[in-house]
């Protein structure tokens, strides 16, 4: 563990300088007289600080239990964040992460680089890159941004590291519980934490990338509205979903879009006013992540048909409908702070139908860092 915040603190020294220095440019325009100079407007790249939709709740918090828990969707553990064995399994994480050569030895480097790191295997079992790169290095990476223009909005010093061990602490959660018990080698924490998160943090360090992907490719963090739940303290409700749209060249309000997670899935967008799109995609998502090992981390995952429409403001997503071919999370609908009504306290709502007809509902409150409460009978 100390090897791994060490290097996370020396990533994160680094980002603050980068980003320092691509804009030093701009910083070092025209001078300006002294009495007249007045401080340069911060850039933002994703997070705008907008009191509705998704924006409304996004905090350190919020993304921790997103990220954090989102494989509990899966079906990997129980609900009860309590639950989750983590002394044994964040023992065997951070073993991995001190000496991640044994683990790959074992496996051999040529699994590791064609299956880990490399876009070089595409069966079920064997592509486990997809996700290193859309959610760690790419959602990783724009979260990375997006914690750090939270920090800054509200003059919290440091705010790249705040928002680095934010995503640190988010990770080693997630692969806790993605350990699952085992006591012995865990290759995909290792890609996933030394690899993929390092280079998401280093990538999104300089401003060409966040420029590509607020504007060119625009990414947008939509993930749902974590809730703690009557009667059994269950966490429901909680995944880590990007949005990702590019404008068609001869038709800019129509653009291709993607919606990925938990899910991966495609579509189309339709930007209906200046302000607000509509979006629909189909596609895969995951519902089950097991192991047929019994001495190392080899999860193997199970898709299912799903399909999801929603609607945003500004990129910030303010109401969302999915319907997945699975018992629990069946109908899954979302309302976000002010997606009905624009004054008032910055309230959200969430349902979800099972197959059986059970329900288990819930409201996230922006005065609670996106936190919600709920009553689950699942």
């Amino acid at each position: 563990m100390p090897l791994a915040l060490l290097v996370a603190a020396a990533t994160l020294s680094f980002a603050g300088r980068a980003r320092a220095e691509d804009g030093a440019d701009d910083r070092a325009a025209a001078p300006v007289p002294a009495a007249a100079a007045e401080p340069a407007p911060l850039a933002r790249f994703f997070y705008h600080h907008y009191d509705y939709g998704s924006q409304a709740l996004y905090s350190p918090v919020w993304v921790f239990l997103n990220r954090g828990y989102d494989v509990l969707q899966d079906h990997v553990a129980s609900r009860n964040i309590f639950d989750q064995h983590f002394r044994t399994n964040t023992g065997n994480v951070l073993r991995n992460l001190e000496n991640p050569f044994p683990a790959i030895r074992a496996d051999g480097w040529k699994t590791f680089l064609t299956e880990e790191i490399f876009p070089l295997s595409f069966t079920q079992g064997t592509a486990r890159w997809v996700p290193n790169y859309t959610l760690h290095l790419i959602g990783g990476g724009m979260t990375f941004t997006a914690l750090a223009e939270w920090f800054e909005d509200r003059s919290v010093p440091l705010p790249h590291l705040w928002s680095g061990l934010t995503l640190m602490a988010s990770a080693l959660v997630n692969e806790s519980i993605e350990n699952k018990g085992i006591v012995g080698y865990n290759t995909d924490a290792i890609a996933d934490i030394w690899v993929f998160d390092i280079a998401g943090m280093i990538l999104f360090s300089f401003d060409a990338p966040n420029r590509f992907f607020s504007r060119q490719v625009v990414i947008a963090d939509w993930s749902l509205q974590p809730t703690f739940t009557f009667p059994h303290g269950q966490l429901h409700n909680e995944g880590n979903d990007f949005a990702a749209r590019w404008a068609l060249p001869f038709y800019p309000r129509l653009r291709l879009f993607a919606w990925f997670g938990e899910a991966t899935t495609g579509g189309l967008s339709f930007r209906i006013t200046d302000e607000y799109s509509i979006s629909a995609s189909a596609g895969g998502s995951v519902v089950h992540l097991f192991n047929p090992s019994i001495n190392k981390v080899n999860n193997t995952v199970v898709f299912t048909p799903t399909a999801a429409a929603f609607l945003d403001r500004n990129e910030s997503l303010l109401a969302s409908v999915q319907v997945t071919d699975i018992d629990d999370y069946f109908v899954s609908v979302n309302l976000y702070p002010h997606a009905v009504f624009t004054r008032g306290p910055a309230v959200g709502a969430w349902t979800v139908i099972d197959k059986r007809g059970r329900p288990a509902i819930g409201v996230s409150f922006s005065s609670l860092l996106g936190l919600g409460v709920g009553w689950s009978s699942l």
